[in-house]
């Protein structure tokens, strides 16, 4: 029996990763792809990312209820990773900008499901399981999706040079194939009503969770402005040769799994707040570093603080939503996943805009504006949850209150 929890849990890290691979060959690639391969404005990558966000966010929720109401999420996955099998197919045969909103809207917002409904799954998985360790093993998954981001886009930027962006798309595609028949054959099947227990209606979120989640989507916000123009900002405002945005990213990949890994062993002797807001402290002389840097070597260097920042971030972050609704799991998974999606859009935006007023080396400072609305929404969120808790311990003076934070 422990073999086959052992084979289970590895069979997870290993879809976690396949399931990484899938956007690694693919997002770093998009604006570069978009603006340079088919010339279109810049302003169109934010229509582009808009669009496909906010159709993933109402797929995203939709295939969540279906979860909750016992549609097997194993299931789910599949179809979400087919999605995607269209979506990298249509983008590798696309000449036009239109074509490539059309197959994201449709396809490629399916398929950005694939990665909350494998989590699904395997939480569904840990939690049938004795002495396993939730935040633990989310950051194991975590960190085998960023170890996918270490050869991912380094490999995909190569496949794609010389304006060959079909050929990483195509391998994209393999990539989820292999994916598709693996769940198919290995992952098991649960459902949400095998686990139901009848409870009494949850709590609603405080003022102060929403003031975390909010600091969540800063948090997003500011990486991918950065993501998103550190491609066209390197290659066509710094010179650099065109492999070195992947290389950016594989190495901050690199550095954050072990911070990743490291930082779950931490919270369980830290605050996961206080944790968050060292991250973003990193964030900010991070993104303030970038704006000023003009050499390879200062923008690699510069990646220790980058993976120390998304390091934290990720792998803890979901469990710090988690500790303030302990008994709404589902919500602030599906909140916490929505959160990365609406920093992901607004980024995305904001980046397109600055660039076609500015330039992309400003949209850095975009970054760290960002990072820096999300301490100060972490701070605030710190003082209100402090109040909640003494206005809690008033009204209900025999009842303890946990350290959830």
């Amino acid at each position: 029996m422990k073999a086959l929890l052992k084979q289970h849990g590895v069979i997870f890290i290993l879809l976690s990763m396949l399931t990484g691979l899938m956007g690694a060959f693919v997002n770093p690639l998009m604006s570069l792809f978009i603006v340079e391969g088919l010339r279109a404005p810049p302003m169109y990558l934010g229509v582009y990312v808009v669009a496909v966000t906010i159709m993933g966010l109402v797929i995203s929720q939709w295939l969540g209820s279906m979860a909750d109401k016992g549609t097997s999420a194993r299931k789910l996955f599949m179809v979400a990773v087919s999605g995607m099998v269209c979506a990298l197919v249509a983008f590798a045969n696309a000449t036009a900008f239109w074509q490539v909103l059309l197959a994201g809207v449709l396809f490629l917002a399916m398929g950005n499901a694939a990665i909350p409904q494998m989590m699904t799954v395997a939480r569904q998985w840990a939690g049938r399981q004795q002495n396993i360790d939730i935040t633990s093993f989310n950051s194991r998954l975590r960190a085998a999706i960023s170890f996918a981001w270490v050869g991912g886009p380094p490999l995909g930027y190569l496949l794609a040079a010389g304006g060959e962006f079909s050929r990483s798309f195509y391998f994209a595609a393999l990539c989820a194939l292999v994916a598709l028949i693996f769940a198919f054959k290995f992952i098991p099947d649960y459902s949400a009503k095998k686990s139901q227990n009848g409870r009494e209606p949850a709590a609603a979120a405080s003022l102060s969770f929403w003031l975390l989640g909010l600091a969540i989507m800063l948090g997003s916000t500011g990486n991918i402005m950065y993501s998103s123009a550190l491609p066209l900002y390197s290659i066509t405002e710094l010179g650099f040769a065109e492999h070195t945005p992947g290389l950016f990213m594989g190495v901050v990949a690199l550095l954050e799994i072990p911070i990743m890994l490291y930082g779950a062993k931490l919270a369980k002797k830290y605050s996961k707040v206080a944790m968050l807001a060292v991250a973003f402290c990193c964030a900010i002389v991070f993104y303030l570093g970038v704006f000023f840097a003009t050499q390879v070597w200062h923008l690699i260097a510069l990646q220790v603080l980058n993976g120390l920042f998304y390091g934290i971030f990720a792998g803890i972050g979901l469990t710090v939503l988690q500790d303030q609704l302990p008994e709404r799991i589902g919500f602030t998974s599906a909140f916490y996943t929505n959160a990365i999606k609406l920093g992901v859009m607004c980024g995305a935006g904001a980046t397109g805009v600055v660039a076609q007023f500015y330039s992309f080396r400003f949209a850095t400072l975009g970054s760290m504006l960002a990072a820096s609305l999300a301490l100060g929404c972490l701070i605030l969120f710190s003082y209100v949850k402090r109040n909640e808790q003494q206005l809690s311990q008033i009204q209900h003076p025999f009842v303890t209150v946990g350290k959830n934070t």
